[in-house]
């Protein structure tokens, strides 16, 4: 009896590694309706299952789909000679035409070269937010990454475009360079006509729609990636700040180039 009780057990025993995964509550449909709501939510159901194929489709369709209302009411002549500024002067008006109409050739392939530019934007933006993320001490994998800064750029840019949709129905047309403050929703409407280009290019970045973006990033990136809110605020932060350089920097060289 005592070599009977002496074997060993080979029966496998429960450990809490073999516990079942917790399965995601929502549909990718759903986190893209959920994500106006309930964004922290959606982010815990991320963590546990990303989904970005429905989310990228989605914001392809809303950006080309503004475009293609947006881009008939584009004043391209009116856009070229404030683009070109000063120099007018020393173009005919033969040559003026001749870019003008270029120009409205290369409008009319906008939207599928932004269908196609798009995918290659998000991929490179999440790969930024990852290495980011990396940085500050997260464990988190790309695809994760890739499905949180989706779901947080969603929002702000539905209403965005929905009201630049609105909005430019109320006029015949807009040169490129009033388009953006189409939405007064940033600090660049505030600016005198005059103001130089780099603090054009700073305030213009301080948009509700920005601070919305950034607040459902630091959000997202907490719980995804399992973070204090002071490391995702600065995995978020610090790619912000370079492109605020970045659009200050342009603004200054478009002013000094016109």
């Amino acid at each position: 009896m005592d070599e009977l009780t002496d074997r060993p057990d080979y029966e496998p025993t429960s450990s809490p590694t073999d516990a079942p995964r917790p399965a995601p509550k929502m549909s990718a449909f759903r986190r893209l309706v959920a994500a106006f709501y309930a964004p922290g939510e959606v982010f815990a159901d991320i963590r546990i299952k990303p989904t970005w194929v429905v989310a990228l489709l989605a914001m392809t369709v809303v950006t080309v789909g503004a475009q293609a209302i947006i881009l008939p009411k584009m004043d391209t002549e009116g856009t070229l000679r404030a683009r070109i500024g000063d120099r007018a002067d020393e173009l005919s008006e033969e040559q003026i035409d001749a870019m003008v109409e270029r120009g409205r050739k290369v409008a009319r392939f906008v939207p599928v070269i932004t269908a196609v530019v798009i995918p290659v934007m998000w991929a490179i933006l999440a790969g930024i937010f990852f290495l980011m993320l990396k940085m500050v001490g997260s464990d988190t994998d790309y695809v994760h990454t890739l499905s949180t800064t989706l779901h947080s750029y969603w929002p702000p840019s539905v209403i965005a475009s929905a009201l630049m949709v609105v909005l430019i129905q109320r006029v015949n047309t807009i040169t490129e360079q009033e388009l953006p403050n189409m939405v007064k929703s940033h600090l660049g409407v505030l600016l005198p006509p005059d103001a130089p280009g780099w603090l054009n290019g700073v305030a213009s970045t301080f948009s509700v729609f920005n601070v919305w973006t950034l607040v459902l990033l630091v959000i997202g990136f907490k719980i995804v990636g399992r973070l204090s809110t002071a490391r995702a605020t600065v995995a978020v932060l610090v790619p912000w700040g370079v492109w605020l350089i970045g659009k200050a920097g342009l603004g200054a060289l478009q002013a000094m180039v016109s």
